[in-house]
């Protein structure tokens, strides 16, 4: 695929584990159908505020409170890669 206009989300991966046994159940799926761009965009974003809201959960007397936020905002951007790695590269398995 020598366009990457063309290439996109494809919607396969899952996030934000729930249910008696976690690993089976998720709440979340990437949409498919997102142009890589915007994808790699939103991932970016994602995991700059997961970076960002970590940092003060490490330094912070109080930052406790940021960890989960920090923790599903790179679930989210991890994700996305995942999604996009999968739609370029489609022999790699879902990773977990």
């Amino acid at each position: 695929m020598s366009n990457t206009q063309e290439v996109g989300t494809i919607g396969v991966v899952t996030f934000a584990n729930c249910g008696e046994n976690k690993h089976d159940m998720k709440v979340l799926r990437v949409n498919a159908g997102v142009p890589l761009r915007e994808a790699l965009e939103h991932a970016s974003h994602l995991l700059y505020y997961a970076k960002v809201l970590s940092l003060e959960a490490a330094m912070d007397a109080g930052g406790e409170h940021y960890a989960f936020a920090s923790h599903y905002l790179g679930e989210m951007g991890k994700a996305i890669v995942d999604d996009i790695s999968q739609a370029l590269l489609p022999n790699v398995q879902n990773p977990r």
